[in-house]
C-alpha cells in the first residue's frame, strides 16, 4: 500500500521522481490489468454500463463480461489527503493501512478480549501525549514512565491480532493483485477474484468499509512515518517536491503535501482515525465500480446483503477553502550534490472545468513524445536536457491546481540556464501556434489511450470509479473523449496565455552548485615544462 496523487499526465511524467513514490504518478501501484483483457472500442461500451443505488446511497458501476471467470472491483472513496485537516495531516493515507487490519471477525483472536485492550493503549496513548505537550515543564520521569506504560498496553494489544488474516483470505480465495492507493483528491482499495467467489468478496469489502477494526493503529502510524522519511526527507527530489508543493499553495490542502506532515504522524490518535472514518466513509460518499463474470442482478442481491450497513449518513462538504489568485512569481532552490531537477508549475482549473481538456491537450503536444515541441528543442535539437514531462492536476484534480513541466537537465547543464531555454521554447510556441494537423495527432492519440483503458477489467473499473468521483457521474469517462475531439488550435492557445504567465507560476528547481560551477568554467591550462604559464 502507498500514498499516491492522482494523474498528472502519464507515469513518464514523473519518471524522473524515481526515489519520491511514483504514486504520483498513478503508476507504480495503479490498478494492474485485470486477468481478462477485452479488446473493445467506445462505441457499444457506454450503453454495456449499468449502476445501481442502494437504499443507504452506496453507488454501484457494473460491467458484465463473461469471457472468463474473474471480475475486478475498485471501491472509491472521495475524500483524500487533501480532507485531512490541521493537526491530522496524514489520516487519510493511514484509513487506507487500516483496511487490510480486519474487523471484530478478522484479524483478531478473540474480539471480546481485544477490545479492552483497545481502548486501554488509546488512554496510555493520551496520557504520554498530554505530558509531552507540556514541554519544557513536563515531568522527565512521568514521561518515562507514561511511555513504558504506553509500550506495555501496545503489546498487550498486538498479543491478540492475527496478522494479515484479512489479505490471507483475500489470496486464499484466488484473489489478486490487493492493494490500494491514496491521492489527494481519493483513497481506493481494489482486487480481482474469481467470480465463483463473488458473495465472499461482498462480505469481505462490505465488512471492511462498514465494521473495521483500527487495531495496530500506532504501528502503522509509525511505519507511515518511516514512509514519509524515506521517501521524502531522504530523497532529494522528495524534498524538492515537497517544499514546491508547499510553496504553491498557501491555503488549499493540496498544499500539505499529502502524507502528512512530521508533527501530526506522531500525535494523532486511533479515536482521531475513527472520527475521520465516520465522517468521510460513508454510503453517498462511496461508489463501488465492478467489471467482469458478474451480472447486475447477482452483484444487487450481494451488495443488498452485505454493503447495507454502510453508514447512510450525508457527505460531508466539499472544502470551501479556495487557493487566492497567485500574483508574483514563487522560486524554490534546493542545493544538493543529486541530479538537478526543475519543477515550473502554474495555476490551472480543476478537471471538471470546460477549459481542462485544453491543457490535456497542451501536456502531450509539448511533452507528450518525440513528436512534442519541447521534446524536440530540449532533447532533440539542443540536447540541454535529457527528460522532459507535462501535465495539469497536480497535486489532485478535484480542485483547481497545477499544470506542471518536469525538467531534467543533460550532464553538465546548468538547471538555471535550462529553465531560460524552457521559457524560450514557450514563447517559440506563442509565435508559431500548435498546428491542425499537431491537434489531429493529439485527437487520435487520445483515442487510442481511452480505448486501452477500457480492456482491461481492473482499468475500466478504475476509470469509471474515477469519473463518478471526480466528476459525478461515471458517464463523464465517454464525455472526455468528446471534449477532446472539439478541441481547436486556439483553445490550446488561449489556455496557454491564460495560465503560462511569469505571476502565476512557481518554480523549484534542484541545483548541484559545485557541478554547475565545474561546467562552465574555463578548462585549467597545462604549465609548460619550463614552469611558465
Amino acid at each position: 500500500m502507498s500514498l499516491r496523487l492522482p494523474a498528472v499526465a502519464r507515469a513518464a511524467a514523473f519518471a524522473a521522481l524515481a526515489a519520491v513514490p511514483l504514486t504520483l504518478a498513478r503508476a507504480a501501484d495503479a490498478p494492474p490489468a485485470g486477468a481478462l483483457r477485452v479488446r473493445t472500442g467506445l462505441e457499444n461500451l457506454e450503453s454495456q454500463v449499468h449502476d445501481f443505488t442502494l437504499a443507504n446511497g452506496l453507488k454501484f458501476v457494473v460491467v458484465e463480461r463473461h469471457q472468463a471467470p474473474v471480475f475486478s472491483f475498485v471501491t472509491m472513496v472521495n475524500a483524500g489527503s487533501a480532507n485531512d485537516q490541521v493537526g491530522t495531516t496524514g489520516l487519510a493515507h493511514m484509513m487506507e493501512h487500516m483496511a487490510f487490519k480486519g474487523t471484530q471477525k478478522i484479524g483478531t483472536k478473540s474480539w471480546t478480549a481485544e477490545k479492552p485492550l483497545l481502548d486501554a493503549e488509546d488512554q496510555a496513548w493520551t496520557a504520554l501525549l498530554d505530558e509531552r505537550r507540556k514541554g519544557l515543564r513536563a515531568d522527565s520521569t512521568r514521561l518515562r514512565d507514561l511511555g513504558a506504560a504506553f509500550e506495555r498496553a501496545r503489546t498487550a494489544a498486538y498479543g491478540q491480532v492475527v496478522s494479515n488474516e484479512f489479505s490471507r483470505w483475500i489470496e486464499q480465495a484466488g484473489g489478486q493483485n490487493s492493494n490500494a492507493y491514496t491521492s489527494n483528491d481519493v483513497t481506493a482499495y481494489f482486487y480481482s477474484m474469481p467470480s465463483n467467489r463473488l458473495e465472499l468478496w461482498a462480505l469481505l469489502e462490505g465488512a471492511r468499509m462498514s465494521h473495521p477494526v483500527f487495531r495496530e493503529f500506532y504501528k502503522e502510524r509509525d511505519v507511515v512515518y518511516e514512509e514519509r522519511r524515506m521517501r521524502y526527507e531522504s530523497s532529494p527530489t522528495g524534498r524538492l517536491f515537497l517544499e514546491f508543493t508547499n510553496t504553491a499553495f498557501t491555503a488549499h490542502p493540496y498544499g500539505f503535501g499529502g502524507i502528512g506532515f512530521p508533527s501530526d504522524l506522531t500525535t494523532f490518535s486511533r479515536p482521531q482515525g475513527e472520527d475521520y472514518f465516520r465522517r468521510n466513509y460513508v454510503a453517498k460518499n462511496m461508489v463501488v465500480a465492478v467489471v467482469g463474470d458478474v451480472t447486475v442482478d447477482e452483484l444487487k442481491r450481494e451488495a443488498t446483503k452485505y454493503f447495507a450497513d454502510l453508514s447512510p449518513a450525508p457527505a460531508p462538504p466539499p472544502i470551501d477553502t479556495v487557493e487566492p489568485q497567485q500574483k508574483a512569481e514563487r522560486r524554490v532552490v534546493l542545493e544538493d550534490p543529486g541530479q538537478p531537477f526543475i519543477m515550473i508549475g502554474w495555476h490551472v482549473p480543476a478537471a471538471s472545468d470546460p477549459h481542462y481538456p485544453a491543457y490535456e491537450a497542451l501536456s502531450d503536444l509539448l511533452a507528450g513524445g518525440d513528436y512534442a515541441r519541447l521534446i524536440k528543442t530540449l532533447v532533440k535539437e539542443k540536447r540541454i536536457a535529457t527528460q522532459v514531462d507535462a501535465g495539469p492536476g497536480f497535486p489532485g484534480q478535484k480542485y483547481p491546481s497545477l499544470f506542471v513541466l518536469f525538467v531534467t537537465p543533460a550532464a553538465g547543464q546548468d538547471p538555471m540556464v535550462v529553465e531560460r531555454e524552457v521559457y524560450a521554447a514557450l514563447d517559440d510556441v506563442r509565435r508559431h501556434p500548435f498546428t491542425a494537423d499537431e491537434l489531429a495527432g493529439y485527437k487520435v492519440r487520445f483515442k487510442a489511450r481511452q480505448i486501452a483503458a477500457v480492456e482491461g477489467n481492473a482499468d475500466l473499473a478504475s476509470a469509471l470509479a474515477d469519473a463518478q468521483t471526480l466528476q459525478g457521474d461515471w458517464r463523464e469517462f465517454f464525455r472526455d473523449q468528446e471534449r477532446a475531439q472539439r478541441l481547436t488550435p486556439d483553445d490550446l492557445m488561449t489556455a496557454m496565455n491564460t495560465a503560462f504567465v511569469r505571476s502565476n507560476r512557481t518554480v523549484a528547481m534542484l541545483v548541484n552548485r559545485p557541478a554547475a560551477a565545474a561546467a562552465v568554467a574555463p578548462p585549467a591550462r597545462r604549465p609548460r615544462r619550463d614552469g611558465s604559464r
